[in-house]
Order: structure tokens, then sequence, then C-alpha cells
């Protein structure tokens, strides 16, 4: 289970520590850094209140699901319910990526870029191996180490159904790639267009909305249809695991979800 003084001091801290990440890409001057100090600690605010009661009601969801067998469909339905979650967050950074994206200069966008660079490269060692049998063998050990966070120790039948299911459907690293380097571009084309002194804010925040809209439905069709094909996949994976599962499994999971929900409880009041 997870430390749950860990997941606090986690999330108390994320301000700072999400402050430290950002700073890490775009090295940023000390107005705009307590620009975004500033923003990020009323955005952290309104999270506790507003958020943490909807990820306690959907892990409770999640709760009840594994105290039986689902189908892929409602496993799907619980994937885009944390994607919503997650979603919710984007209009409260809009306005922080117009104020302080408005101020950066080019040597922070070159920062920025070469970040970007880095952290492709970074990508590409971890997920694009040379052969499908290595991409597979890949995707096994992390599928696995996930599971086990979840139900406890996979026995040999439950190891072999995730091979299985991985092998039906390959990954394509060179298509993943090429939407990673199109959401750079985009990235980067947004906070240059921000920079422009004569643009309205509400046009800047549009193209911000914009930015988080492509990141959610690609304008690339082949690369939207891959991904859905590849979500789909992974709901059936989750239900048919989760029927293999036993008493004990599906308790380790059920104790592993409420480890979450008591510290998601203890968070809203600090």
């Amino acid at each position: 289970m997870i430390s749950c003084s860990l997941v606090k001091t986690a999330y108390n801290n994320a301000p700072a520590l999400i402050a430290w990440r950002l700073d890490d890409y775009f090295s940023f001057n000390e107005p705009q850094k307590t620009k975004l100090k500033l923003a990020l600690q009323d955005m952290h605010a309104w999270h506790r209140k507003n958020e943490l009661p909807r990820y306690v009601s959907l892990l409770n969801e999640i709760h009840d699901d594994l105290s039986h067998d689902v189908s892929a469909q409602t496993a799907c339905q619980r994937i885009e319910s944390i994607k919503s979650n997650l979603q919710m967050l984007q209009p409260k950074m809009s306005p922080i990526i117009v104020d302080i994206g408005s101020t950066l200069s080019d040597k922070q966008l070159q920062h920025f870029q070469k970040k970007l660079e880095k952290r492709n490269q970074e990508w590409k060692e971890e997920w694009w191996q040379e052969t499908t049998e290595e991409q597979r063998e890949v995707r096994l050990d992390k599928s696995k180490d996930f599971a086990e966070k979840v139900y406890g120790d996979l026995n040999d039948k439950q190891i072999n159904m995730l091979k299985q299911a991985i092998a039906k459907h390959d990954i394509d690293p060179a298509m993943i790639h090429s939407e990673i380097l199109r959401r750079d571009e985009d990235a980067l084309d947004i906070l240059k267009a921000l920079r422009n002194p004569a643009t309205p804010n509400e046009q800047k925040s549009q193209l911000v909305r914009g930015g988080f809209e492509r990141m959610q439905n690609s304008p690339n069709p082949a690369y939207q249809a891959y991904v859905d094909t590849v979500t789909q996949l992974a709901c059936e994976t989750i239900a048919s695991l989760h029927a293999t599962t036993t008493a004990k499994q599906r308790l380790h999971a059920q104790q592993w979800v409420e480890d979450y929900m008591s510290q998601f409880n203890q968070l809203q009041s600090k």
C-alpha cells in the first residue's frame, strides 16, 4: 500500500512541486515565479474543496465494482470518469497559461523546446524498442506491475492472459511519436501567439482552450481511431483480468482503493 504520509505530503506541497517542475521547463524569472506561485495556490485551494470529493465519489464506485465481475463497458466508463476529472483542471489552468505565457522571452521558449526534445528522446528510449517482441515485453512488465499494485501477486494464468491480450494489438510507436511532436509544435505555436500584445485576452484564452481540445481529440483521425481502439482493448483486458481474480485478490484491490479514499478524505480537511 502507498504510504498515507507520502501522498499527503505530495498533495499538500503540490503547488511548490508543480512550480518547480514548470520552472525546469521554462527557467522563469522572479516576477513570473511569483505570479505562478500565487495562481497555483489558488488553484490548489479550489481543487481541495471541489475536486477531492469527486475523486472520493469515483473511488466509491470503483470499490463497489471490485466486489463483482464487470463489463468492458463499465471499465470504459470508469476510465472516462477519470479523464473527465483530470480535464476539470484545464479551465483553471488556462488563465495561468495566458498570463505567464504572454511574458515568455525567446530564450525561455528555446529552453522549453530543448526540454521537449529531451523528454521525447526519453520517451523513445522507454517505448520505442527495435522489435515488436521487445515492445510487448515492456508493455507486459508495466501492465503486470500495475495489476499487482491493485490485486497483489498475479498467478501464471493471469500473466499469460495479459500477454495474450497485449499480443492482440501492437502499439504503433511511430504514430504515437508523431502525435507527440504535433502536440509539442502546437504548444510552441500557442505560446508564441500569446506574446502578441495586440491579441485580446479572450482570443488568447481561446487559443489555449483549442490546444487542450486538440490534446483530447487529435486532429489526426488515424491517431484518434488508434487511441479509441487501444482504449477499448484496455477496457476488455481490465474486465477479463478482473473476472479471473480470487477473493483474496479482490479484497486486496478493495483495500488499495480504500487507502486512496481515506487519504483523499483526510486531505479535504488538510
